[in-house]
C-alpha cells in the first residue's frame, strides 16, 4: 500500500511521540518533519518511511526501546481483556479470529481499547476455512503488537488442536511498539507458546528481501501465512500477489481503508494474493 496524503500527519505523530519517550527535544522533532518531507515518495509504503524515522531517532537519542513501557501497559492490559473477553466468543475458527482482530485495537497513534459492544467485523470466513482446513498442516503467523501475541494465543490453540504445526514471528529487535524477542523474554511467552520464531529485523512491516530463515522455508512453501496488523498489511500488500496472505487487523486510518474497502474502526480478516 502506497503512502498518500493522510499519512502524512501519522508519520509526524509517530516521530513526536517517539522522540518524546526517547527525551529527545524539540530540534530533533522539526529535525524528523524535514526526514519525512525528504523521505516523502508516492511510490514508497508508509512503513518504510516510519522505519527509517525511528533508525534516526534511535542513533540521535541513543535509546534503544523508547516504547518498552507502553509495551508492558500494553501486555497487562490485554492480559485482563482476554480473561475476560474470550468466554463471550464461541470455541470456533471464527471466535477465535474475531478475538485475533480484536487484539489490534491498540497502536502508538490510537488511544484504543479491548470493546466487544461496538466489535464490527467482516470477514471472508468461506474462503479462510478452505485455507486452514485445506492447505496444509503448518501455518505462520507475522505477529504485530504486543497485546496482539495474547490475544492469538486462543487462535494458536485451536489451529494446534485441529492439528496444524503454528509458528510465531516477531520482530528480533525492538522496532515501535511490536512485540521483539527481548518482549519475549521480559514477558516469558515461551511458557506460553515455544514456536516463537524472529523476523531478523527491526522494523515494522515486511520487505521481500529480508525474508529469510524459518520464515523464508514457510513463506515459499505450502504454509498457510497469516499477517496481523496494518503494518504487515502495508509492506506485503507490495509483493505483487506473490502467494496468498490472510490479513486480521483493525482498520485504524483513512488509508487502509481506502485500500481494504471498509471504514475506519472495522476489523477484517480476508485473504489476498489468491
Amino acid at each position: 500500500m502506497k503512502v498518500n496524503s493522510c499519512c502524512l500527519p501519522c508519520l509526524k505523530g509517530l516521530a513526536e511521540k517517539t522522540v518524546t519517550l526517547s527525551g529527545g527535544d524539540k530540534n530533533l522533532i522539526d529535525d524528523c518533519s524535514r526526514l519525512i518531507e525528504k523521505l516523502w515518495d508516492t511510490d514508497t509504503t508508509p512503513p518504510v518511511i516510519s522505519n527509517t524515522l525511528l533508525k534516526h531517532i534511535k542513533r540521535t537519542t541513543g535509546v534503544h526501546d523508547p516504547y518498552g513501557g507502553t509495551k508492558r501497559e500494553e501486555f497487562q492490559k490485554a492480559v485482563r481483556a482476554v480473561h475476560d473477553l474470550r468466554s463471550s466468543l464461541e470455541d470456533s475458527l471464527e471466535g477465535a479470529i474475531k478475538l485475533a482482530a480484536l487484539g489490534n485495537s491498540l497502536d502508538f497513534f490510537i488511544d484504543g481499547h479491548y470493546d466487544l459492544n461496538n466489535f464490527k467485523f467482516v470477514g471472508a470466513m468461506d474462503k479462510i476455512q478452505e485455507a486452514i482446513y485445506i492447505k496444509g498442516s503448518d501455518i505462520l503467523i507475522l505477529g504485530d503488537n504486543t497485546g496482539d501475541f495474547i490475544f492469538d494465543m486462543p487462535l494458536v490453540d485451536y489451529l494446534e488442536r485441529k492439528g496444524k504445526k503454528v509458528y510465531y514471528a516477531v520482530r528480533e529487535r525492538p522496532v515501535q511498539n511490536d512485540l521483539s524477542l527481548e518482549d519475549v523474554d521480559r514477558f516469558g511467552l515461551r511458557k506460553m507458546f515455544a514456536r516463537i520464531v524472529s523476523t531478523e529485523t527491526d522494523e515494522v512491516g515486511m520487505k521481500k528481501e529480508d525474508i529469510r530463515g524459518t520464515i523464508k522455508a514457510l513463506w515459499e512453501s505450502g504454509a498457510v501465512v497469516i499477517a496481523k496488523g496494518m503494518g504487515n498489511f502495508e509492506t506485503i500488500s507490495e509483493f505483487h500477489n506473490e502467494r496468498p496472505v490472510m490479513y486480521i487487523m483493525k482498520v485504524k486510518c483513512p488509508a487502509v481503508a481506502h485500500a481494504v474497502g471498509q471504514d475506519v474502526g472495522v476489523y477484517i480478516a480476508s485473504i489476498g494474493g489468491e
